[in-house]
């Protein structure tokens, strides 16, 4: 431990014309591949950071950095491709934040840009779209396309009514990417391969400055990740790469993910478990006098809570849903047959009825909080009050069948579906 607190006041990107991304070149036995950019790519560092939800966590900060510099109303978003005229943006409308446009383009099989940018051009409404994305290799052409704008507007309101004073003749063009201007993101520009090579072209990539403080000062961790960077000793004050910064981001997801798999009830039932971030630090540092390195502190804490999350696996097994998929399907679609009706979702009737059983269970047992030192005595205790539920989560499978195709829509002769009354 460095006994240093985190404060990310201190913290700046080098000038990258006096220290040309130093970050990139860091090599360390440390890393999980022997690198910086290899760690940021593995593959098992993604998996785990992504049980505490960093990529989520990243991928909303950067769209909130977007959505703040479109706000500022930046006069022109100058593309890579200096051939291009700018962006003249004169307004912005953001649809990554609203639901309903997801839930609309998702039904429309559409991946919605973040941003529509709305100007003029030649004295006519011009609409683009524009998408933040963090990580520039995974950007493609399709979903900023003109094409895919034109689609959004076609879906009636849900998109429409954001755009105030739409013209009938607005003219849309094919959009861009709000990419961060740091280390990584210039290693990939000159042809590094990362998750994949970059498959857009300049004009559609623009880059927006950051610095760390900006964006880590609303996601915190900052004593968590001194934790874990302190225990590297790199030589290289992580504080001055936000590219080194994010790795020990994800390294801190992920002990927060694997201690939320520990402290997480094994009977679980719509619980949702908040852990505090001091308790988090302070496992680290337990932990942390076992292992050498931030990166085999993690790998040593994932083998701490996958003996928990094997005993949650066992209980899973002793108190799943009693009847087979395969006469589950079968009731359903006799008896939506029989009412002349569509069949209501199989995977619903089993997520309805199977949390009716699981909260029976938990009034007889409650959550039991982990780790169980006699985990055998208990599976067999829980498969026979599971058993003797049989019966009931039967009769209320029906019930919960017959109240679905209550709402389905009637079949009518012609093959026209009619709703039931």
């Amino acid at each position: 431990m460095s006994g240093r607190e985190g404060n990310w006041d201190d913290a700046v990107i080098p000038d990258t014309d006096t220290r040309p991304e130093l970050d990139i070149a860091l090599v360390s036995p440390s890393f999980p591949g022997g690198s910086l950019f290899n760690a940021v790519y593995d593959r098992t560092l993604m998996r785990f950071s992504d049980r505490g939800g960093a990529s989520g966590i990243i991928g909303d900060r950067w769209a909130d950095l977007c959505a703040i510099a479109l706000g500022q109303r930046v006069e022109a978003l100058v593309t890579l491709d200096h051939d291009v005229p700018p962006i003249a943006c004169g307004g912005v409308v953001r649809l990554d934040d609203i639901p309903e446009i997801a839930r609309v383009a998702s039904r429309a099989h559409l991946q919605n840009p973040d941003f529509l940018l709305v100007g003029t051009q030649c004295g006519r409404q011009t609409i683009k779209a524009a998408d933040a994305k963090f990580s520039v290799e995974t950007a493609k052409s399709r979903q900023v396309s003109a094409d895919v704008v034109r689609a959004l507007l076609d879906l009636g309101k849900t998109v429409r009514d954001r755009i105030p004073d739409l013209d009938g003749d607005v003219v849309v063009s094919d959009g861009i990417f709000l990419c961060p201007d740091y280390s990584l993101t210039h290693h990939l520009l000159r042809g590094r391969q990362g998750l994949r090579r970059i498959a857009v072209p300049d004009r559609e990539i623009c880059l927006l400055p950051v610095t760390i403080d900006e964006f880590m000062r609303p996601i915190g961790h900052e004593r968590l990740i001194d934790i874990l960077a302190a225990r590297d000793d790199l030589g290289f004050d992580y504080r001055h790469s936000l590219l080194l910064t994010l790795y020990y981001f994800r390294l801190a997801r992920s002990a927060v993910g694997f201690r939320i798999d520990q402290i997480s009830p094994l009977l679980a039932s719509r619980d949702v478990v908040r852990v505090d971030l001091s308790d988090v630090e302070a496992e680290a540092e337990r932990i942390g006098k076992q292992a050498f390195g931030a990166w085999n502190l993690i790998l040593r804490w994932n083998d701490i809570a996958e003996e928990v999350r094997r005993q949650r696996l066992a209980v899973d097994g002793a108190t799943g849903y009693p009847i087979p998929g395969k006469i589950l399907r079968q009731q359903i679609e006799q008896r939506s047959a029989a009412a002349k009706v569509e069949p209501p979702s199989t995977n619903r009737v089993r997520r309805i009825a199977g949390s009716w059983l699981r909260s029976r269970i938990r009034e007889e047992f409650g959550p039991i909080d982990p780790p169980v030192d006699d985990l055998g005595t208990l599976l067999r205790e829980l498969r026979t009050f599971a058993r003797s539920l049989t019966p009931a989560v039967a009769a209320y499978t029906d019930d919960v069948i017959d109240e679905l195709i209550a709402g389905q829509p009637q079949i009518a002769p012609e093959g026209r579906e009619t709703r039931s009354s």
